[in-house]
């Protein structure tokens, strides 16, 4: 049986050249028990009809196994449909029956045409689970349709039959229930069995309710389909709750029967033969501990260590497993053959256990489903140490003595016990040990708002770790770095990892992945404070459940799980003026059975954030709901944050003093040694270049850009450059990279207003106009900023009534736009024109933003300054410097202001950092006739 598929899927045999009963298809008439579905015209076809013109599933059950006839007739509508189902491909299962072949026919003006005449199927073996560790043996019979062309309707008719003696004469069958909006000609599922045998059905969708009929010694039950559109599912609302697409029926009584069939396969007596290896390892253990709970840990240890996994679903291995002995001597077993060794081993301990199947990614829907053998694909070890349960999975690794007490992800079990008996629910349990381990590095010594060096390690355990070898093994190897980045722990933003390795080690189960790389912690500004929020954990959105159809299901909180993390940073200038804010330590019980533990640390230079979630999977009953939804709105209200003191320089002061003592090395090691990797990556460059430019390392940074534009000249890196030219005073490389980046994205606003201005500043006034003025004669969506830009252009070519004319029509296109106002006033305090009719634009402007009136704060400082009102100046500035610190211009206008005011030190320490991040400042302003 495998722990990763359908225990009852249908299993053929491996091993090519052995014949069975069943290894070839039969070619027989439609047996007499089915009712033939009404053949479709084909001649009054429409585009409009169904592409299925027929899907009919008959199901009989009887003398201990089943029977399913199957009918799909498809209407072929174009080329590729004809390219899609030509080949026919039927699956089935030869050790448990027949797969038998009624007819495969060609409908077409009226006509059927056989298909089948003179030819037959082949039959071929693809193990299509190889990769996943798995032999089932299956069988495939292929056609080539031969003839077929568009308009056609194929019509496939076959049987498949199943007995599987494991199951003491009984069996079960299902079939599809369909409903709207699905398109469908005639969709019938019917059952068949003795009106004298006791069977049991049940149909999932809503109104899914059969026609019932006895006749000539049948019971019959016939769903036809399409049902009604089905109501819209409960968002989170547990597995039970499901309506799945299909109907199923089944001779077990209940899943007492089901428990009781089963448990002869995993009788232990005489299983393990004397003096035979696995005797000799019982032995070992049973000599080293004496503790019953060491005893079971070193058990598993064997089982899960020493046999690995491979399914074997060949012959009847499908339910039956292989003998412990044998699996300990091939070194492999299945979810069947470890879990009858563990058995056999516990059992020769002195150990009480006992065999339980479950159903693997099933979840919640086992305790809605009809009692039979089909709810379940792997089995597992329920060993009972006095009134505690302990929860083994064979299949699972690296389960060591510590958490040997937590409980398997299945929801609902069955025990196997000769007297039977019913479902086990598995219990709400908070693993003992994490499932995931993380620690984030970031060395923040080189500045606040600067990219920064980043390592992280993340160890996983369980599941995940199992599956990460398959899913990288299937990722191209560019994409596994990728990939790899989605465990990154939360605590960075602006992420690039530049290195990314994965260790398993399958002694302990376990995989731990590496990253290395660079990122930015974001620090926003306010109060005159920088402040960094923190990562203080993650709880799922509640799902809604307004609607009154879902107003009694409760929420699914996922599997049980706990994740630790810990984040580290090294702070700049060891610590001094920084403090952590809100709640140092939090212990919250959150909905869902989840507890979250926080505890933040200031020590020096080196904060400290570790973090804990432990969850139970427990359910969040309806009536539980609003008390679960007010706790989460709590934790989202709390936060943990790292702030500094007032008035902290920022981030650009510490920069020359960073660069001395080499604090940038390590990331431009780092972007260094990514270029390397990829030296064809353009965005590799920009990357750098970028960060370079943060520095004020201009001159390299532009080295960068013009590499990345060698290779591709895309316009967001185009227009990059042409910002750093111009800061290094060349304006005429500017305007050419402006124009290119122009040629390639002709209707950005952004582009085109830049180089508009730089043209007319260079006294292409004309040319400035030629690329606006056509787009203005459009008239279209963008009209109002595209005059914005014509004015910009014209005042800085000096027509000052030009570019109040067209700031005008501009305004008169959209009377309430902040930016358009901003702008006006902006012109006229530049101009020195209508100053006090400016002051209204920019208190408007003020009043209309909804979040960031810097900008209007600037300009109306701009037209106060003008007015000689330094006083009402320097608080407009002030305010606008609260909100952007690093605003170049409003620095300057500052330091010009202080200046007149005769605050030198403080003057003088504005114009510098105005300098430092713009070289052209004093140039700009000296083009309105201000200076220091």
């Amino acid at each position: 049986m495998s722990s990763r598929a359908v225990l009852l899927v249908l299993l053929l045999s491996t091993a090519a050249g052995v014949a069975h009963a069943g290894d070839k298809p039969l070619l027989q008439p439609v047996p007499g028990w089915v009712k033939p579905a009404p053949a479709p015209d084909t001649k009054a076809l429409t585009d409009d009809s169904p592409l299925m013109l027929i899907g009919d599933v008959q199901a009989r059950l009887g003398d201990g196994g089943s029977w399913t006839y199957v009918e799909r007739a498809t209407r072929l509508a174009t080329i590729q449909a004809v390219s899609q189902a030509g080949t026919v491909k039927i699956d089935w299962q030869p050790a448990h029956g027949d797969l038998i072949v009624h007819g495969v026919d060609i409908l077409r003006d009226g006509q059927r045409i056989d298909a089948l005449k003179g030819r037959s199927f082949t039959v071929i073996q693809r193990e299509a689970g190889l990769e996943k560790m798995m032999l089932d043996g299956q069988l495939t019979a292929t056609l080539a349709v031969e003839g077929l062309r568009p308009g056609d309707v194929l019509d496939l008719r076959y049987s498949v039959t199943n007995k599987d003696p494991a199951l003491a004469g009984n069996s079960s069958a299902g079939g599809p229930i369909l409903s709207e909006p699905l398109k469908i000609g005639f969709a019938r599922t019917r059952f068949l069995w003795p009106s004298s045998a006791k069977v049991q059905w049940k149909a999932y969708p809503v109104g899914a309710v059969p026609k019932e009929s006895d006749a000539d010694g049948w019971h019959e039950l016939v769903f036809a389909q399409p049902l009604p559109r089905q109501p819209d599912p409960a968002p989170g609302a547990p597995g039970r709750f499901a309506r799945p697409p299909f109907a199923e029926a089944s001779t077990f009584a209940d899943w007492a029967s089901v428990s009781r069939v089963f448990a002869p396969l995993y009788r232990t007596e005489g299983l393990i033969p004397p003096g035979s290896p696995l005797a000799a390892e019982v032995a070992k253990i049973a000599a080293a501990e004496k503790d019953p709970r060491r005893r079971i840990a070193a058990a598993l240890a064997l089982v899960q260590g020493k046999v690995r996994y491979l399914y074997r679903g060949m012959e009847n291995g499908n339910l039956v497993p292989q003998a412990p002995a044998q699996t300990l001597a091939l070194g492999y077993g299945d979810c069947k053959a470890k879990t009858l060794l563990l058995l056999a081993m516990l059992h020769a301990l002195g150990i009480e256990a006992e065999p339980a199947l479950a159903n693997l990614g099933g979840g919640d829907l086992v305790s809605a489903r009809l009692p039979s053998a089909a709810a379940f694909n792997h089995i597992f070890v329920l060993a009972h140490l006095g009134e505690e349960t302990l929860w083994l999975d064979g299949t699972a690794t690296g389960t060591r003595l510590e958490d040997i007490g937590d409980v398997l992800p299945f929801h609902w079990v069955l025990p196997l016990r000769a007297a039977g008996t019913g479902l086990l629910q598995v219990p709400d349990r908070v693993p003992s040990r994490p499932n995931r381990v993380a620690t984030l590095d970031m060395d923040l010594r080189g500045g606040i708002n600067l990219p920064a060096p980043l390592d992280a390690e993340v160890t996983l355990r369980g599941g995940t770790a199992i599956s990460l070898r398959s899913l990288l093994g299937a990722l191209p190897k560019q994409e596994q770095r990728r990939f790899l980045q989605g465990f990154l722990p939360a605590g960075a933003s602006d992420v690039l990892v530049t290195d990314a390795t994965i260790r398993f080690d399958d002694m302990v189960g376990t995989a731990t992945v590496k990253l290395r790389g660079i990122a930015t912690q974001r620090w926003a500004y306010g109060d005159l404070r920088y402040r960094t929020q923190l990562p203080i954990g993650r709880v799922p959105d509640l799902p809604d459940r307004a609607r009154t159809i879902w107003k009694d299901m409760p929420v699914e909180t996922g599997d049980p799980g706990r994740n630790r993390t810990t984040l580290r940073f090294r702070l700049p200038e060891g610590g001094r003026e920084l403090a952590l804010d809100g709640s140092t330590a939090l212990d919250l019980a959150l909905p869902g059975g989840r507890q979250l533990t926080v505890k933040a640390a200031l020590a020096g230079d080196v904060l400290t954030l570790e973090t804990e979630q432990a969850h139970s999977g427990a359910e969040i009953q309806p009536a539980d709901l609003p008390a679960a939804r007010a706790a989460l709105a709590d934790f989202r209200n709390r936060r943990i944050s790292l702030r500094t003191a007032p008035r902290y320089p920022g981030p650009w002061h510490g920069v020359e003093a960073a660069k001395r003592a080499h604090l940038y090395d390590e990331v431009l090691a780092r972007y260094t040694a990514y270029i390397a990797e990829r030296p064809d990556e353009a965005d590799r460059y920009v990357a750098r270049g970028r960060f370079l430019g943060m520095i004020f390392e201009r001159k390299q940074a532009l080295a960068d850009f013009d590499k990345a534009i060698a290779i591709a000249a895309k316009p967001e890196t185009l227009f990059q450059r042409a910002g750093l030219r111009h800061a290094l005073g060349d304006t005429a490389g500017a305007i050419e990279d402006l124009r290119t980046a122009q040629s390639l994205v002709p209707g950005r606003i952004e582009v085109l207003g830049r180089l508009t201005m730089l043209l007319a500043e260079q006294g292409e006034k004309d040319e400035a106009l030629a690329l606006l003025d056509p787009k203005i004669e459009e008239n279209g969506e963008n009209l109002a900023d595209l005059l914005s830009a014509k004015a910009t252009a014209l005042a800085r070519a000096g027509d000052a009534q030009g570019a109040l004319a067209a700031i005008d029509r501009a305004i008169a296109e959209k009377p309430a736009n902040s930016r358009l106002l901003n702008n006006r006033c902006w012109l006229k305090g530049t101009l020195n024109l209508q100053l006090d009719l400016a002051l209204k634009d920019c208190t408007r402007a003020i009043e209309l933003s909804d979040q960031n009136a810097a900008m209007a704060l600037d300009s109306r400082a701009m037209v106060y300054f003008r007015l000689n009102r330094l006083d009402e100046a320097l608080a407009d500035l002030n305010a606008a410097v609260e909100q952007r610190p690093g605003a170049a211009g409003t620095l300057f206008l500052r330091g010009v202001v202080l200046t007149r005011q005769g605050k030198k030190n403080q003057a003088m320490a504005d114009l510098a950092d105005a300098r430092l991040l713009d070289p052209q400042v004093d140039r700009e302003y000296a083009r309105w006739g201000i200076e220091p």
